[in-house]
């Protein structure tokens, strides 16, 4: 029996990465033809439960129900997740911050030569991999694994949820990587002064389930101080990574609107339980928090997926 010829693949950092971010997506191509979602970083050293990190089987059973539910086939890497691959990560704060000297000079292209190793043995139309919205590392190493096939047919890069529902983290990332298109209907890219970017962003994470979850409430009041210098030491340092960034990429965008697919896209999202709760406070939160990044984009009528293809500029500055 041949192999199947798949509709995509996605490239997930993480066990949930690709649903959360491309489920509707997902849910539509699964009904046209095999759909293949490959996790990279999936394997841990020992069983880990605290609040907003949950790390083990727990993540793995969550990937197969999901993977029944939406009708997608599920691979996993088995590349040592971020909280376990270096002692510089062991910090909560450093996952935000540039990979490290030893992921980018020696990691990087050792895994890029595997991964490509293993796609060259899948037939596929279609490949989706991450814009590293939000810097996690594992996210931004996903994105820079396929630099050197910028501007490939097919190569289609997602916007990384739920980090690009946090107002501006799409604007952030998006300045690092190339020149885009501002829509005037747009607000998510639309430049505003710094200090009103971070207000507005320190406010929309007070308002995560992953703030809300924090008690007692004294903990809760001490902890968002804390969060907002650290937002504003992170975002002060990567809008100097951006301002030395080259303008030689150009980046469009094309929006895809859920409709009819976007509760079977919760529905898969909740699904993985150990991470839905500490983004969501249900389905209804998720749907608001879908629902007004789409306004913020310029589409009232429900929530939307953004996808971009990235282009080597014919007229680098």
């Amino acid at each position: 029996m041949s192999a199947p010829r798949y509709k995509a693949v996605f490239v997930s950092p993480h066990l949930d990465d690709a649903v959360f971010s491309c489920g509707g997506e997902i849910a539509r191509l699964a009904a046209q033809g095999p759909v293949l979602v490959l996790n990279l970083f999936t394997r841990y050293l020992g069983e880990v439960k605290l609040r907003a990190v949950v790390l083990g089987e727990e993540r793995y059973r969550e990937e197969a129900a999901a993977a029944e539910f939406l009708g997608f086939e599920s691979h996993n890497f088995g590349e040592l997740d971020v909280s376990f691959r270096r002692p510089a990560y062991r910090s909560l704060g450093n996952i935000f911050r540039p990979p490290v000297r030893e992921d980018m000079e020696d990691y990087l292209p050792a895994l890029r030569e595997r991964v490509f190793a293993w796609l060259a043995g899948v037939d596929y139309e279609r490949l989706y991999v991450p814009l590293g919205i939000g810097w996690h590392v594992d996210h931004v190493l996903a994105h820079l694994l396929f630099e050197p096939w910028i501007g490939r047919d097919g190569l289609i890069h997602y916007e990384d949820a739920p980090y690009c529902l946090i107002p501006h983290a799409a604007r952030h990332r998006l300045n690092e990587l190339g020149a885009y298109p501002r829509q005037p209907n747009d607000s998510t890219l639309a430049p505003v002064p710094e200090g009103r970017a971070w207000r507005e962003t320190v406010t929309a994470y007070a308002d995560t389930a992953l703030m809300k979850n924090l008690r007692p409430a004294v903990v809760r009041w001490s902890a968002l101080p804390v969060v907002g210098i650290y937002l504003y030491r992170l975002i002060a340092l990567h809008r100097r990574l951006a301002a030395t960034a080259s303008p030689s990429r150009h980046l469009d965008a094309q929006v895809s609107v859920l409709d009819e697919v976007f509760a079977r896209k919760t529905q898969a999202m909740a699904l993985y339980a150990s991470q839905f709760r500490e983004f969501f406070a249900d389905a209804a939160d998720c749907e608001r928090l879908y629902t007004a990044y789409a306004a913020g984009i310029g589409f009232a009528g429900g929530p939307v997926e953004r996808y971009w293809t990235i282009r080597p500029s014919t007229h680098p500055e």
